[in-house]
């Protein structure tokens, strides 16, 4: 991929309007930056708070204004005035001005929505005079001639029939496989015409997560595993982490992706904490497990870790399960944690965490066989859609994902 390609993203507002399309286009716009693509976001109303992403306004591709109210009026009662002409021509000059030095367009939504056809127009001219020279893509998310919401009166006048027509100098891109087989039947084409590229979430943002651990979580493939345990406790032999960490291995062994992280501070009021986690290392050395349990004390300076209250919440976040082992505890407040952030919970069968979790935890005896143990948390987890759903997330619709698996195909 030439990492200085240039990408012009249109539609008719930008963030901070609010709507799926605009928060959409400026995820891309950030994924494709952040990959070293120059950005350009071309569009009637909005603006760019990030510096690597370049803006340009044209108010008259807007979905807005009295001017585009009365053109709608005239075409829906047949009429294509003068009026509707001069402004696909300002439209089409400007456009093509900016699309100078342009590699690859995106056009989100234009091409199959009526919001503004004079737009509509002057794009489909501008992609079939300019085709040889930027790559188009029209991405659909919505088609106005579909939907029942829209009361389109003939939708063979001129121009409304541009949204029924299948630009063979662009490439088609719906949202679904729903909406593609929609699009297929739409413009009378094979539905291979069409690919599909799932919208997607921004993780880090939508859960507020800090840089050091979100930094952390990336670089040790957090988000790739199938299953994370977290283990929030200081070095001290009463928590039983060798336990935690047989049964690490034997979720491994069994063919799962899985990490354990450890927070992991020394106690400062045991002398005997150091020479337990030293134990602790050399044992995850045997076993092979040193990419499986992370002790976040050993991490702290290479991503500026400081496990304090916030950056503990980030890991409840990007965790799927609580893993207590402990052979005695005087309560368990990271139970309490756990479900405040509705993570699962497994733990030792011991009287202070029965009675903080009652019957609502996993709950297994100090003593039994690691390999039951790990069985019983992998059942437990399968049976809750929601660990699920939020690997299915994580690992396929994040924005990364979304980089990694589509939009990097678009720029070679």
């Amino acid at each position: 991929m030439n990492s200085k390609k240039t990408v012009a993203i249109l539609h008719y507002s930008y963030p901070p309007i609010i709507g799926g399309v605009e928060f959409v286009m400026r995820e891309q716009a950030k994924v494709l930056a952040k990959n070293r693509c120059r950005v350009k976001i071309i569009t009637g109303r909005g603006e760019s708070r990030e510096k690597e992403i370049l803006m340009e306004l044209i108010p008259e591709i807007g979905s807005t204004g009295l001017k585009n109210k009365t053109i709608n009026g005239e075409l829906n009662n047949g009429i294509v005035s003068e009026r509707f002409r001069r402004l696909k021509e300002v439209i089409y000059q400007k456009v093509k001005h900016s699309l100078k030095g342009v590699d690859i367009c995106i056009i989100h939504n234009v091409m199959t929505m009526h919001f503004n056809l004079a737009l509509t127009s002057a794009l489909n001219e501008i992609v079939n005079e300019f085709h040889q020279g930027i790559k188009f893509y029209f991405w659909c998310h919505d088609a106005a001639l579909i939907n029942p919401d829209y009361k389109i009166k003939e939708p063979s006048w001129y121009p409304y029939n541009l949204l029924s027509n299948f630009n063979q100098n662009a490439a088609y891109i719906a949202i679904s496989e729903w909406r593609k087989n929609q699009l297929s039947q739409l413009f009378g084409v094979s539905e291979s015409l069409i690919k599909v590229i799932p919208n997607g979430i921004d993780i880090k943002s939508f859960l507020r997560i800090s840089d050091s651990v979100w930094k952390m979580a990336s670089h040790e493939k957090i988000f790739d595993e199938d299953l994370v345990m977290l283990f929030p406790s200081r070095i001290v032999k009463r928590k039983n982490y060798e336990l935690a960490i047989r049964i690490t291995e034997e979720i491994v062994a069994s063919g799962k992706r899985c990490k354990l992280l450890v927070t992991s501070p020394f106690d400062p009021h045991n002398s005997d904490s150091k020479e337990y986690y030293d134990y602790l290392q050399h044992l995850i050395k045997k076993l092979g497990l040193e990419n499986h349990v992370l002790f976040l004390i050993d991490l702290k300076d290479k991503y500026g870790l400081d496990i304090g209250y916030h950056q503990l919440r980030d890991l409840y976040k990007i965790c799927d399960l609580l893993l207590i082992t402990s052979s005695q505890e005087g309560f368990g407040i990271p139970l309490l944690e756990a479900a405040a952030m509705k993570m699962p919970i497994a733990c030792t069968r011991i009287p202070s965490l029965l009675e903080v979790a009652k019957d609502k935890a996993l709950f297994f005896e100090p003593d039994e066989n690691p390999s039951d143990i790990a069985q019983k948390i992998v059942d437990y987890l399968e049976a809750q859609p929601t660990y699920f759903m939020f690997r299915r997330v994580i690992s396929k619709f994040s924005w990364e994902a979304i980089y990694r698996d589509y939009l990097k195909d678009l720029l070679d």
